[in-house]
């Protein structure tokens, strides 16, 4: 009975694979309720998906688990940004857009909620620096060289990259998150861990079956939220031109459902008080995300014909460094304070109105 709504995910997504949609206009009321029960439809698998990765990852342990989580979220995040460019060939910067709002998501958001939350139980909460540390060292220069460099490299204008320039990238990002994964999972797996954290703990809501079952129901819940994605990117993407929102905007809305499942799992583990784990989730799910992310996007540039502009625009690489500046400050010591929450929660607020700024300025 529990996994029903990932059965009508799958139904949904086959229709939706079959392009089948109510007649009329996108904006349309059958449309619009179309639109809103697809996106029901993966959040419910997305759900889904994490509580059987969360299941696995009680099963395994530490980092194994996160590993699972991690993987599970981008194997959304890559399905809905290539959902996104496909349909949309003359959109260059999708990708980018959604890379850097999952980044801003993750880092400000979700980092400064998990600090809140976990400050309200506790005055200041305890992690392993060396796993934030090892973290933010690959993150910084990953997201430096993917989506800063290019809006400063002379052989292609704005935030494009030459052909080599791309291949490299692409290589790097993936060969360096590889290399990481072993790292994490044998010679530096105690870095991800902290002695106070109950890693024997077993919470109520974590579904119970054998690891070939839960495998099993991981991979057709994300195998619906897959299907499901090629429908609603470009859904998405539409609606938010029809209605004249800044064009980041869309970018923002499916990162928010890529990083759904994921979030509340970081976010119910600092309630615990078990930041090590929230930490884990968050800065690996940022390190696949470009790890991982920016090898498929290179990839779909030779299945699509359209190359992506990857490099930020100045506002944007601004608060990206500022983010990299303030997540440096608040965790490479192994402790954190509501008041630091509040700052990350801050640059996340002043990113959104600096969207809608850039958006007004080019209205008049």
């Amino acid at each position: 009975m529990q996994e029903i709504p990932v059965l009508l995910g799958l139904a949904t997504g086959a229709a939706a694979l079959a392009h089948w949609s109510p007649a009329g206009p996108m904006t349309g009321g059958a449309n619009l309720l179309w639109t809103g029960w697809i996106l029901i439809c993966i959040l419910t698998c997305a759900f889904r998906a994490m509580l059987q990765a969360e299941a696995l990852a009680v099963q395994f342990g530490e980092p194994i688990g996160t590993i699972i989580l991690t993987v599970s979220a981008i194997t959304i995040e890559v399905a809905a940004v290539a959902a996104m460019m496909l349909p949309l060939q003359e959109d260059n910067s999708v990708a980018r857009d959604t890379m850097f709002a999952v980044l801003m998501l993750i880092f400000n958001l979700l980092i400064g909620l998990a600090i809140l939350l976990g400050g309200l139980r506790k005055r200041s909460q305890e992690f392993n620096p060396r796993s934030s540390s090892n973290y933010l060292s690959f993150i910084i220069a990953l997201g430096t060289i993917a989506l800063i460099l290019p809006t400063f490299t002379h052989s292609e204008q704005d935030g494009w990259m030459s052909d080599s320039m791309e291949i490299y990238v692409g290589i790097t990002c993936l060969v360096i998150y590889i290399l990481f994964l072993i790292s994490q999972t044998s010679a530096s797996r105690e870095f991800f861990e902290h002695k106070s954290t109950e890693k024997e703990k077993i919470h109520a809501h974590v579904v119970h079956h054998s690891i070939a079952i839960t495998i099993m129901l991981l991979v057709i819940s994300l195998g619906a939220v897959v299907m499901l994605a090629e429908s609603v990117g470009a859904r998405v993407t539409v609606l938010f031109q029809t209605w004249n929102m800044p064009a980041p905007l869309s970018g923002i809305f499916i990162a928010a459902l890529v990083l759904a499942p994921e979030g509340l799992a970081a976010l119910r583990a600092s309630r615990e008080d078990d930041m090590q784990r929230s930490i884990n989730v968050l800065l690996g799910s940022a390190l696949a995300t470009i790890g991982l992310t920016v090898p498929a996007v290179i990839v779909m540039r030779y299945v699509t014909g359209v190359s992506p502009e990857l490099g930020l625009e100045p506002p944007y690489i601004a608060l990206f460094v500022l983010t990299f500046a303030v997540s440096i400050v608040n965790l490479m010591r192994g402790r954190v304070n509501m008041m630091q929450g509040v700052v990350h929660l801050l640059i996340f607020a002043t990113w959104i109105m600096v969207i809608f700024d850039e958006s007004w300025a080019l209205k008049v």
